[in-house]
């Protein structure tokens, strides 16, 4: 395991949790990201009680991938079985973002799911931002569920809870994250400026079909 690459990794950790903060995607010590340790079975994890916008290096814990805290002063998060789920089940991801980004949050609550409206969003997530049915925070179902989920999606939303994303880095699971969220204000408005018969996901999916974007 690589000093060097902890560092490194931990750093952009850091600077990705203060984004998040300053997006309005976080608030206080709400919500948490991870991203694994290249070429080992542990990842770093934000700890317990720590504010996002206020994350120091040295705070972060090195957890297994089955939760078990390796390193760190601090407790582990709450949350941390449902990102060593994803881990478990994407060998491909390499960093798990979960916020409470409020727009997006709604829409799970309302229980609407995202769509892609926008072309960009559309080539990020061509199938759209499902729902995961509640369950309760830090729970060992909660973890299952999202597991099962996200083996298909790179976004997901949390039902009264808020939304998970994953990426190939720290930075990409961010982008992703915050672009989440700006698909669901653009959902909302279109429906607010035209109604919800404005939006038809068979057209706009002919519409934005493209070689190897959707099958």
């Amino acid at each position: 395991m690589s000093a060097n690459a902890i560092r490194n990794i931990s750093a952009r950790m850091v600077k990705t949790s203060k984004e998040l903060y300053e997006y309005g995607l976080v608030r206080g010590t709400s919500g948490n990201i991870s991203a694994r340790i290249p070429s080992t079975d542990t990842f770093l994890i934000k700890p317990s009680g720590v504010h996002m916008g206020l994350l120091k290096p040295e705070e972060l814990v090195l957890v297994d991938f089955e939760g078990k805290k390796i390193r760190g002063k601090r407790h582990v998060s709450a949350e941390t079985p449902m990102h060593a789920a994803i881990y478990r089940a994407r060998k491909d991801v390499q960093a798990v973002v979960h916020t409470h980004a409020p727009t997006a949050t709604a829409f799970g609550i309302a229980g609407i799911e995202i769509l892609p409206l926008q072309i960009e969003m559309f080539m990020l997530l061509p199938r759209g931002v499902p729902i995961v049915p509640f369950e309760a925070p830090s729970s060992k179902t909660l973890a299952e569920t999202v597991q099962k989920k996200i083996a298909d999606h790179d976004a997901v939303i949390l039902e009264n809870h808020g939304i998970v994303t994953v990426g190939s880095t720290v930075e990409e699971a961010c982008n992703l994250n915050e672009m989440v969220e700006e698909a669901a204000k653009i959902q909302f408005t279109t429906v607010m400026l035209a109604g919800k018969d404005a939006i038809n996901w068979a057209e706009l999916k002919k519409k934005f079909k493209t070689q190897n974007t959707i099958k």
